[in-house]
């Protein structure tokens, strides 16, 4: 099931069909525990359970009923969704002028949907910071037929970035799972520049290879990365981060809006996804701050953000309510 359909039925039978149900079982026994008036010819009880048997109907009707509709309308929206944004995603896969396009184009979403979200960035600087939502997923990829790393590998630092999240943002880091890509990746384009080269590389056949394997391993709710609202950063570990530092390794990558996409090195600390993805949601470095998850080395155990971070990385098009 899609995402955004589950989520959809998960909200019915959270908001709507369990406090239904829930009023159920205390009428229930209201009706099992009310005396019989006899001058009513025991007429109240059977009011009673009369209204108890109305809600069960109406809740079979408009409730369970209404959810299997919902979600058989939702899938269908969201497959024709998605083989449209895939048939867009190919053509985003051309080297050179898919890559061009995909940059003005994650670009052009970034900002509209940052112009959308003004009100909720300025409710978050002023401390109002509703549950919000990420979507992350992991996309490793082949060399010499084989995956360079595993998802077991990954897993810290997927979920050491959906602790972060939960606790500094109020942001549920919703993962999707992991995919193999199906063929090796061009030479070459598993040793990624975080530099101009990087940017300009995306052009290229590695970016293509990645944005290729990510439209088809990422197929479900692909639209969402192309329109922009809360699409899914997907993580790949590379076998190289360049440039290096005289004293420090680079170990991840981020160009923004650029890229729907982040790099990391598969052996990197377990905060290292995280702070990538802050990249991504338009957080940059903090070299005088060693504590911040930003900081450009040596991420803290347990790191932090300021206030103004976290409603930078909440006004993001990755992060959404629904």
């Amino acid at each position: 099931m899609a995402t955004v359909c589950r989520e959809a039925q998960e909200w019915i039978e959270e908001e709507v069909e369990t406090p239904i149900e829930e009023w159920e079982n205390r009428q229930e026994e209201r009706c099992r525990e009310e005396p019989c008036n006899w001058w009513m010819l025991c007429l109240n009880k059977l009011f009673c359970w009369i209204v108890v048997i109305a809600v069960k109907v109406v809740r079979f009707v408009v409730v369970t009923i209404g959810k299997w509709v919902t979600r058989v309308v939702c899938e269908v929206v969201n497959l024709v969704l998605d083989v449209v944004a895939f048939v867009v995603n190919l053509i985003l896969s051309i080297p050179v002028l898919g890559g061009i396009i995909r940059t003005v184009l994650n670009w052009l979403s970034e900002v509209v949907w940052r112009l959308v979200g003004l009100l909720d960035f300025g409710l978050s600087l002023l401390g109002l910071r509703w549950k919000k939502r990420m979507y992350v997923g992991l996309l490793i990829p082949r060399s010499e037929g084989k995956p360079i790393t595993t998802e077991a590998a990954m897993l810290p630092q997927i979920e050491k970035a959906k602790e972060l999240y939960k606790k500094l943002c109020n942001i549920e880091l919703v993962y999707t799972g992991a995919c193999v890509t199906p063929t090796d990746a061009p030479s070459g384009s598993l040793s990624v520049g975080c530099d101009a080269s990087g940017f300009f590389s995306d052009w290229l056949l590695g970016g293509s290879y990645f944005e290729f394997s990510s439209s088809t391993c990422e197929f479900e709710e692909g639209w969402r990365r192309v329109v922009g609202y809360g699409g899914e950063i997907v993580v790949i570990p590379v076998l190289n981060v360049t440039p290096d530092s005289p004293t420090e390794l680079t170990v991840g990558c981020s160009f923004a809006s650029t890229h729907n996409y982040v790099v990391v090195d598969p052996a990197a600390g377990p905060a290292v996804a995280a702070h990538e993805i802050g990249h991504a949601c338009w957080l940059s470095h903090t070299p005088n701050e060693p504590g911040n998850l930003m900081f450009p080395s040596n991420l803290a155990a347990e790191p932090t953000l300021t206030a103004w971070q976290v409603s930078v990385v909440r006004w993001s098009k990755h992060c959404v309510y629904f």
